[in-house]
């Protein structure tokens, strides 16, 4: 019989803290599906972690909501350069998500989160999946929360390895997690046998006046990002996860259906529903609407993709302005 560790948010804030004061910093991803907690969860450890830190005098890590709640790639930027600090990314997808259109940016991100990784800082992530972020950001994590349900979730750690680069054990984890689904784990999931399993972590609701300041705070947050910067619809556009996927697909930057579609389910869309969105806008901006004309393989570059589209566009005005005059 297998035995379930159940950890207190106590016993894991004393864990975060022990591990700051021992000069590491710590990089924690809180994943799970929208409305299930993880945000509530994030807000809830950083504000543990700051009372902990104050019972045992230490300066630093005075989490402040309207201060370190980041929504952009240049908050988080900043946010590496201080020193015993606390920071929550709450929507991290947006910042660093693993496909190509975004790895420019993330090389500064990555090369920050390196290079102050001795300021010691407290750094949460919430994320739809953890295994739609890139890769290097999951090599920096030292600790991994599954969200399964509200009040519920499941603590990961890496396993110390010395010749795989896959310290999160992805693969073999899926393997285990499918064989379990094939004998009915779907109501009776075994977490416990994932190799980088650590235990389970039960975490109440916010109070009604610290889920009403963190509602607040995200709030203006996004009408910030959006609106308040003065910027104009096409602005506001290129900030939209939709947008952003639109734009990579006509400009030749997704590969395939494969890529596409994980980029939908990071952001939490519908895969159907966002095809039709993405068909209607390729209507109504006049281009060609089969997406998987805007596909690139290996046997096309990047510039004939963009070639191809642009003699598509001309091709289908062409045939647009025909068929009002009747020819």
């Amino acid at each position: 019989m297998s035995i379930h560790i159940v950890w207190s948010l106590r016993k894991l804030v004393k864990a975060i803290c022990d591990r700051l004061l021992n000069r590491f910093d710590v990089f924690l991803v809180i994943e799970g599906k929208r409305g299930l907690g993880k945000s509530t969860l994030g807000f809830r450890l950083m504000l543990l972690v700051k009372r902990e830190m104050m019972r045992r005098g230490i300066e630093g890590y005075r989490f402040s909501p309207r201060r370190d709640l980041l929504y952009t790639r240049q908050e988080v930027l900043k946010f590496f350069h201080k020193r015993k600090h606390s920071g929550l990314a709450d929507e991290m997808i947006n910042v660093s998500f693993n496909r190509d259109f975004y790895n420019e940016d993330q090389k500064d991100l990555i090369k920050m989160i390196n290079m102050n990784r001795d300021h010691n800082n407290l750094f949460i992530a919430c994320v739809p999946q953890f295994k739609n972020l890139d890769n290097q950001i999951k090599q920096l994590s030292s600790i991994k929360i599954t969200v399964v349900r509200r009040g519920l979730s499941i603590i990961h750690m890496p396993n110390k390895t010395v010749y795989s680069a896959d310290i999160w054990d992805e693969n073999v984890n899926q393997k285990i997690e499918r064989e379990w689904l094939k004998g009915g784990g779907v109501t009776n999931p075994r977490y416990s046998r994932l190799t980088t399993f650590r235990g389970f972590l039960k975490f109440p609701k916010l109070t009604t006046r610290q889920e009403e300041l963190y509602q607040k705070i995200k709030d203006d947050k996004r009408n910030i990002i959006a609106q308040g910067k003065g910027l104009d619809e096409e602005e506001e556009k290129k900030k939209d996860p939709f947008y952003i996927m639109y734009n990579s697909l006509i400009e030749g930057k997704i590969k395939n259906v494969a890529m596409l579609e994980g980029m939908m389910m990071a952001n939490g869309f519908n895969i159907s529903g966002s095809k039709s969105k993405l068909i209607r806008e390729l209507k109504k901006n006049n281009k060609p609407s089969g997406i998987n004309k805007y596909f690139f393989d290996d046997g096309k570059t990047k510039d004939d993709i963009i070639k191809e589209r642009k003699k598509n566009e001309l091709t289908a005005l062409i045939e647009k302005a025909r068929s009002k005059i009747g020819a």
